[in-house]
């Protein structure tokens, strides 16, 4: 048995190999919201995992994320429960990820260590998430690919996978800051969930290619009829500048959710520069990932389309220099917003 310190590294550890994107957004944290929301992304994590295996039946991985969400907010027993729920889960290719999964037990036992109202808080939010999950996975089968109908259930795909993450970052960092009074706390809420969505709808527009060989297909399917595809048929080099208009279609919904992330961003108390930079950075990253993205030439290029590292620690400086500028903040976000503008 690991003493609580080596059991917090391991956590660390398995955060480092799981993302490291998130790995490097969280250390600019500290005190209670840095190691709740370190432990509360994992135990997300652990949630997308077992819904994310392509090999899991889908109503295999529905049964298995209802039994997830039941261990929310932990009881006594949480161990019990967790060794039922791993017992006949089995992963057919080892990752970082499985192994995360397989080792729940170490991060449920830092959990419990939080204060109280932060393992509320988490709790609510991943048991809201996992069931929202199994709820999904519950509906629509096409020839074996799942689809989104319309923009109305993208929305609600990502709310639940991210939208309730942003919720959550919200009252974390409410609980943990007394600098946050509430009438700034409601203004957060109101564009928490935008947050999570254009991240994830960014990540969406990244993957356009790949999500469907795993059996999914994010984007709506009224985003394709519209152009005249169908999905469930169609190739996508038949008729490029169709798939390159839905393409654009989804960055173009990801830009007006990435509007209000940035009004969150700068609703954040500029006292609260850990806070704001913690949000700052996914946000830059996403807007550039984007410009990246727009466009034909890109689409169809092959590669998979990201930003450099080079591109990261450039928009880590510069918006470190920024952050307790609204008006730097906006000024940075205009310029990347008209590039992609100009490109329409």
């Amino acid at each position: 048995m690991q003493n609580q310190a080596g059991d917090f590294e391991i956590c660390k550890e398995y955060l480092n190999k799981v993302s490291r994107t998130f790995a490097l957004n969280i250390r600019v944290l500290s005190g209670s919201a840095y190691k709740s929301l370190l432990l509360a992304y994992l135990l997300c994590r652990i949630a997308d995992t077992i819904e994310d295996d392509p090999h899991l039946p889908a109503q295999f991985k529905m049964q298995k994320l209802c039994e997830y969400a039941d261990l929310f907010p932990p009881r006594s027993d949480y161990n019990r429960q967790i060794e039922n729920l791993l017992e006949d889960i089995y992963f057919t290719q080892k990752s970082d990820d499985s192994d995360l999964v397989r080792d729940s037990a170490t991060i449920f036992n830092e959990f419990v260590k939080l204060p109280s109202p932060m393992i509320s808080i988490v709790s609510a939010r991943v048991k809201e998430m996992a069931l929202g999950m199994a709820t999904l996975l519950g509906e629509k089968r096409d020839g074996g690919v799942t689809f989104l109908e319309n923009r109305e259930e993208l929305d609600s795909y990502c709310y639940y996978v991210a939208g309730t993450v942003g919720l959550m970052i919200t009252e974390i960092f409410s609980e943990a800051s007394t600098r946050i009074n509430g009438v700034t706390r409601e203004k957060l809420l109101r564009r928490s969930v935008a947050f999570g969505l254009g991240l994830q709808i960014t990540n969406i527009a990244k993957d356009f290619f790949g999500d469907r060989n795993r059996g999914w297909c994010y984007v709506p399917r009224s985003f394709f009829t519209e152009e005249g595809i169908d999905p469930a048929s169609g190739n996508f080099y038949d008729n490029r500048k169709a798939y390159t208009n839905v393409h654009k279609k989804l960055i173009k919904l990801a830009l007006h959710y990435l509007d209000e992330a940035l009004q969150y961003t700068i609703d954040i108390p500029r006292s609260l520069i850990r806070y704001r930079l913690f949000c700052a950075w996914p946000l830059f990253m996403a807007l550039e990932t984007l410009d990246k993205l727009y466009g034909e030439e890109s689409l169809f290029s092959g590669e998979v389309i990201k930003i450099s590292r080079d591109d990261v620690k450039r928009i880590v400086r510069n918006t470190s220099l920024a952050v307790i500028s609204n008006n730097a903040l906006k000024s940075m976000y205009s310029r990347t917003r008209r590039n992609i503008d100009g490109k329409s």
